[in-house]
């Protein structure tokens, strides 16, 4: 190669490496502002054959931010003041012991007898525990910091992926059709249409069948425990929610909730409850999300939901979306690479 070239290999090289920089500090900002505005695009198309484009892009940020802020705001204020009232609790039980095991414990079917005698065994053996406890107490503290410090990272971050989606709204069709003109001069057009193709159905997919279902079933789970009076309905119903992602995942929320009502002397209320979410929001997942998934899926549900997952635990909250959409486009190219027809191996 001649040495010129090389030279301007090395610079284009040097300048990518630096926009790429730049660029890497806002990355999941922009990844989550692009999801966002993907997702709500159709919207956005509505309000701008009435609106001006800046005055639509202003009304969706706006509403979406006080959707997105005002539950962060509350969970960060909820954890503050939890974490505040545990460590206090800790410290005043190991001060001066336990008191005798509350009254419902023994009601508990099966398991009360013997939670009530190991909470007034444990009364006993507390006496000198205040210096080993010491780290403890330490770790409670720096949980709940850390807890405290994640919240906030959220919240800044969700503004910077707000600020982002504004803009995108503005020119995300211009971003488009220059990021197609940049790919098509390294892959063919017909595959390149095809690829961006599949990840917009898969993103599609991963929102409606599997974050639209789970966040369907978080409305009707916090219906359910604010109607049964459950403390902290609110949050629990988020965590059922979010756990919702796997199928038949909330029964560890629902069902510790149900035998604490009934422990509490409302046997009525824990059984209807626990009816509720087992028929009414599981009946719910079994309908909803297969109908969602087929609306807009491009892959199988099993592929889907191991993407999901496996993308949550490698890349965090991003990787619901990275997960299937990695999945989707290595199915892809293995299929291009065996020479079998497209979408031959995405079936379900």
């Amino acid at each position: 190669m001649r040495p010129d070239r090389l030279v301007l290999l090395g610079l284009a090289f040097a300048l990518g490496l630096g926009c790429a920089l730049i660029l890497l500090p806002f990355l999941p900002a922009m990844l989550w502002a692009a999801i966002l505005v993907f997702c709500l695009w159709p919207v956005y198309v509505r309000f701008r054959s009435h609106l001006p484009p800046v005055l639509a892009a202003i009304v969706i940020t706006i509403v979406v931010a006080v959707l997105l802020l005002v539950p962060l705001i509350h969970l960060a204020l909820v954890a503050a003041k939890e974490a505040r009232d545990s460590r206090g609790w800790v410290t005043d039980v190991i001060q001066n012991g336990l008191p005798p095991a509350p009254g419902f414990l023994q009601k508990i079917p099966v398991i009360g007898g013997m939670l009530a005698d190991f909470w007034n065994n444990s009364a006993n053996d507390l006496g000198g525990l205040m210096n080993s406890a010491q780290p403890v107490l330490g770790s409670v503290a720096h949980t709940g910091i850390k807890l405290l410090l994640h919240i906030s990272h959220g919240v800044v971050e969700t503004v910077v992926a707000l600020f982002f989606a504004f803009l995108f709204f503005l020119s995300g069709e211009q971003i488009i059709e220059r990021i197609r003109l940049v790919l098509a001069r390294v892959i063919n057009p017909l595959m390149l249409e095809e690829l961006l193709g599949l990840v917009a159905a898969t993103v599609r997919g991963v929102v409606f069948g599997i974050l639209g279902t789970a966040a369907f079933q978080g409305i009707l789970y916090a219906i359910g425990f604010e109607v049964a009076h459950v403390p902290q309905a609110l949050i629990l119903a988020t965590i059922a929610g979010l756990i919702s992602i796997v199928p038949a995942g909330a029964v560890i929320i629902y069902v510790p909730i149900s035998l604490y009502l009934i422990a509490a002397g409302h046997p009525v209320v824990g059984i209807l409850l626990a009816i509720y979410c087992f028929v009414v929001v599981g009946g719910a997942d079994s309908i909803l999300r297969p109908w969602l998934i087929s609306r807009g899926a491009a892959l199988p549900y099993a592929v889907t939901l191991i993407g999901v997952l496996g993308g949550a635990l490698a890349f965090g909250a991003l990787g619901i979306f990275l997960g299937p959409v990695l999945l989707a486009l290595g199915i892809t190219m293995a299929e291009e690479f065996a020479g079998q027809p497209r979408g031959t191996w995405r079936q379900p």
